[in-house]
């Protein structure tokens, strides 16, 4: 293992260590660590901004993990090695935006069926159709930058921004 991976192997285990943490102290640890957290899921220090998200992550998290343990579907889909580089979009070897797209490259139009796949994302705007940690470390290292990750999630999701570009190699 290089010692590239290493670190994005440790960050994610140092995270997912913050987010059993912040289960076990029923989401008051997001708290006590405000600025890591505001910064990480909203790249602004500004902690006291950002306070009533962490509430709500609390929830989502706690959603999300008992989905994760629970359900193989779910750990299928957002299944993510802890050496995965962080990205900024999918891979572009196999994946395209669809010919006549009609927003921008960095907008889902109205669409998130893979944000609110398991439980509603406390993250994403509705009112606005927008991730509110949209470019985010929290969106780089984990599964939203690097949407679609597989070929399988493209088409459960029914996404309709993306397609696949090499059949051959989008395992």
């Amino acid at each position: 293992m290089t010692f590239t991976k290493l670190k994005w192997a440790s960050f994610r285990i140092v995270n997912y260590v913050i987010v059993v943490v912040n289960i076990l102290t029923f989401g008051y640890f997001l708290y006590v660590i405000a600025p890591y957290t505001s910064y990480f899921f909203f790249g602004d220090l500004r902690f006291w901004k950002y306070f009533p998200y962490f509430r709500k992550y609390y929830f989502y998290s706690r959603s999300y993990l008992k989905s994760v343990i629970a359900d193989v579907n779910v750990r299928k889909l957002f299944h993510l090695p802890l050496t995965a580089p962080p990205m900024d979009a999918p891979d572009c070897k196999k994946f395209r935006i669809v010919d006549g797209w009609a927003y921008s490259v960095d907008s889902c139009g109205e669409c998130s069926n893979c944000c609110n796949y398991i439980t509603e994302c406390c993250y994403y705007d509705s009112s606005n159709h927008k991730c509110l940690c949209y470019g985010t470390l929290f969106w780089r290292f984990f599964n939203c930058g690097r949407y679609p990750y597989s070929k399988e999630q493209l088409l459960y999701f029914r996404c309709p921004k993306f397609e696949v570009m090499n059949e051959r190699d989008c395992i």
